[in-house]
């Protein structure tokens, strides 16, 4: 083959060479990125769902438990009256009276069955828990079996003398079974009990369930009761149930699963009545809809996935303006190199080689007269150009950092501003204490949540803590609240011995919060790996001029050896995945930091303890009593006014909107949309 030919051939130039590889290679980590970020918005998808049955199921059985209390309290005085008392006081007699009183009692049930339009069924026992009587709206209701299910209710409650309510099944109906004992009003004596039959229809599930969850009441494998009102979908509701509820009794616990109803999706979770031995098996399935986030996590993908088209894009441009610039000095280098070989700078010769890297080794085969001084100053001028590349590597390196932490930190201020604003606009309204309560939770953890954007801010700019006068009880309580759920689950408890005089100290309360936090999780961990049941004893005080904190838990303890070392970085005896071996390490600069000092006393078998030891100053107490904070404008009456809002997100919009309008302003909105 001719030299004319090789020629010929497809030239791939050193550009395309270096610039093909990079753009894979960034193209396959932005996939596995994505990869990743979905996996992860699919996980916390199901954590909330999970989370959204749990609350539904908690007020479901708060609901049937106050729907039980109001039928005690309504049905109660009935059985009182004389037309029951004193019928039911004959059965005492000879055959004829009982006779003769089972047909008053009937007739006394069939007139009260008609004055309680909610009551289904009516029973009469006498002391001695026998059936004596009975009426029952639905003809075909079989009695017998109807007072067998409530027949050991009825004997509890005839020996507790009080009332007493229980769910029971007959045939493939769900009732609440109030059973309420009757006495002689002259003497208090026993005379039997009545009992209220309330089926559990669709009226009473749409009570009990929550707002924003269905339920189906299942009986004899039936669907008793369902607030879908679709008695198509009874057989797949019947199929989700039965294998949900497979080996439940073993486990103990209530699985999750997701269930597809027409287009929208649910989270379901089953659970189970307590019967009566022999009665079967009777229970409920608790749907709550996830349609809405599943949506957004769509609408996400598709974001991500145009994000990363044009980050490849960016990416691959920057790339080839740094391998252009970066191959000019190369081919300076080669007209350089070919004068030095000829010893006429001005001269170049023809190019031999299909690429830039070829160029260059032809340039080198006429350099054989100058190999050294041109060899030394071909090293010189590749170090520089290693140091220039990796200079401009690292520039975009942290720019990028920059504009993503900075782009994140702007996109979750807006729903955690509105998060906060609903929060305290809720405080404000009539509210009891303990839904107060829970919207300070929200609104201090959305405050959290906006502490924790800033902290992201700190990767690409570093920030001085923000200091200010902070309780130290008020951190201890703050992280035993985090922590309470762990604990509880650990079998672990707590106790406060907080010295109610502490004076506030001048810290920054995030980082002394997250070394109180370390701390604590670490000894749960701790405890929970080495017995049962255990504790954890937080105790505060005062000497001198420093504030002391102690954290004393009945663990295994440390020993000798890895207590000289439990402050190094990544020093961890926790197993592989289970720690990074740098909390403590950040907890004990971040004491040091503050003037304070950290200490760790232990004992192999006998727990651990660490004290915590910060200083008081009292000058900054003192100029910070000093500063008085300016009062708040009031807002004026906005009766007869008008303001137009205008925002590029709708949840700030319907904020300011309500607010204002109740300060007596007219308010129109108008969204924009949001600039990118």
């Amino acid at each position: 083959m001719s030299m004319a030919q090789s020629w010929n051939r497809p030239k791939l130039k050193f550009q395309a060479k270096v610039l093909i590889p990079v753009v894979t290679v960034m193209a396959l980590f932005l996939l596995g990125t994505m990869w990743i970020v979905n996996n992860r918005i699919e996980e916390q998808l199901q954590n909330r769902t999970a989370a959204l049955l749990s609350t539904a199921e908690n007020q479901f059985t708060n609901a049937l438990r106050t729907h039980d209390a109001s039928l005690i309290q309504q049905f109660e005085p009935i059985p009182n009256q004389s037309q029951f008392y004193s019928v039911a006081d004959k059965f005492r007699g000879d055959a004829d009276d009982q006779k003769a009183a089972a047909i008053t009692m009937n007739q006394s049930l069939s007139d009260a069955l008609v004055l309680s339009r909610e009551t289904s069924v009516l029973a009469f026992a006498d002391a001695t828990g026998q059936f004596r009587a009975c009426a029952a709206r639905d003809p075909g209701l079989e009695t017998n079996k109807f007072f067998t299910a409530c027949a050991p209710l009825i004997k509890k409650v005839l020996n507790n003398r009080a009332a007493d309510v229980r769910t029971i099944q007959v045939s493939n109906s769900l009732y609440s079974a109030v059973v309420i004992p009757t006495f002689k009003i002259t003497t208090g004596e026993l005379l039997g009990a009545l009992t209220f039959g309330v089926e559990m229809d669709t009226a009473v599930a749409q009570q009990v369930k929550s707002p924003d969850s269905q339920i189906v009441f299942i009986a004899n494998d039936q669907v008793a009761a369902s607030t879908l009102n679709k008695e198509d979908l009874n057989s797949s509701l019947l199929q989700e149930y039965k294998g949900l509820t497979v080996g439940l009794d073993k486990s103990g616990g209530a699985p999750a699963a997701t269930l597809l109803i027409q287009t929208e999706h649910y989270g379901v979770r089953p659970g189970t009545f307590p019967l009566s031995v022999g009665q079967g098996k009777a229970g409920y399935l608790l749907l709550v809809s996830y349609e809405k986030p599943l949506r957004a996590l769509h609408d996400d993908r598709q974001f991500l996935f145009l994000c990363s088209l044009l980050g490849i894009v960016l990416s691959s441009t920057i790339v080839w303006l740094v391998v252009r610039r970066v191959t000019k000095p190369l081919r300076q280098l080669r007209d350089s190199a070919e004068a030095v070989g000829r010893g006429d700078f001005s001269q170049r010769i023809a190019i031999h080689s299909n690429d830039e890297l070829g160029e260059l080794a032809g340039v080198f085969n006429h350099m054989t007269e100058n190999l050294q001084k041109s060899l030394a100053q071909l090293e010189k001028t590749v170090e520089i150009l290693r140091a220039t590349q990796a200079k401009l590597v690292h520039s975009e390196k942290l720019s990028a950092v920059g504009e993503f932490v900075a782009g994140v930190a702007h996109e979750l201020n807006n729903p955690l501003t509105a998060l906060i604003g609903y929060a305290e606009l809720l405080q404000s309204s009539a509210v009891d204490d303990d839904s107060r309560s829970s919207l300070k939770r929200i609104s201090n953890s959305a405050d959290r949540c906006h502490k924790i954007v800033q902290s992201l801010l700190s990767f690409a700019r570093q920030h001085p803590p923000e200091r200010k006068l902070t309780d130290v009880n008020g951190l201890v309580d703050a992280v035993v609240e985090i922590l309470i759920y762990e604990l509880r689950t650990s079998n672990i408890q707590i106790i406060k011995e907080l010295s109610p005089h502490l004076p506030r100290l001048l810290v920054d309360p995030h980082q002394i919060q997250q070394v109180f936090l370390n701390i604590v999780n670490n000894a749960r961990q701790a405890v929970e790996a080495f017995r049962p049941q255990g504790s954890i004893r937080i105790s505060t005080g005062a000497t001198g001029q420093r504030v002391w904190i102690r954290f004393q838990d009945d663990g295994p303890g440390i020993s000798e050896e890895n207590l000289a070392k439990i402050f190094n970085p990544f020093f961890t005896t926790k197993p592989v995945g289970k720690g990074t071996g740098l909390g403590l390490s950040l907890s004990y600069g971040i004491i040091q930091e503050h003037g304070g000092s950290i200490t760790v006393e232990s004992k192999l078998g006998y727990g651990t303890t660490f004290i915590i030891e910060l200083p008081i100053t009292a000058d900054a107490e003192a100029s910070t009593s000093q500063m008085v904070a300016p009062a708040p404008l009031p807002l004026p009456s906005g009766k007869g006014k008008s303001i137009l809002v205008v925002d590029d997100e709708e949840d700030i919009l319907d904020l300011i909107r309500k607010t204002l309008e109740k300060q007596g302003y007219q308010i129109q909105t108008a969204a924009v949309a949001p600039s990118h």
